[in-house]
């Protein structure tokens, strides 16, 4: 399982909260399901996405998955991703932890 990071604070962040966020942010697209292929066999898997938003690096131009679940907002670690769940976690006044509780 990889390293997660998370977007936090001592109230939790509620759903109607991330949504309008996500709505509010041209870069952040809510998914309802999310598919993957597998690039060994090619097979197409998709599973629920809901509640996950989806933004794409203007730089690199790839994809990072931002999952609500439980009053916090949690990604797998990158430096792209890291720069956007600072946004993020500003405009929820929320801080950006590690597993650990490590701050970002």
């Amino acid at each position: 399982m990889a390293y997660e990071i998370h977007i936090v604070r001592s109230m939790e962040i509620a759903l109607e909260e991330w949504q309008l966020l996500c709505a509010s942010d041209p870069s952040l697209k809510l998914e309802n399901e999310l598919a993957r292929r597998n690039p060994v066999t090619g097979e197409t898997i998709v599973s629920s996405g809901k509640n996950s938003a989806t933004w794409t690096s203007p730089l690199t131009q790839q994809q990072y998955l931002f999952d609500y679940r439980r009053g916090m907002i949690s990604f797998v670690y990158s430096d792209a991703a890291i720069i956007k769940a600072k946004e993020i976690a500003k405009a929820l006044a929320a801080s950006v932890e590690g597993d650990e509780g490590e701050a970002y």
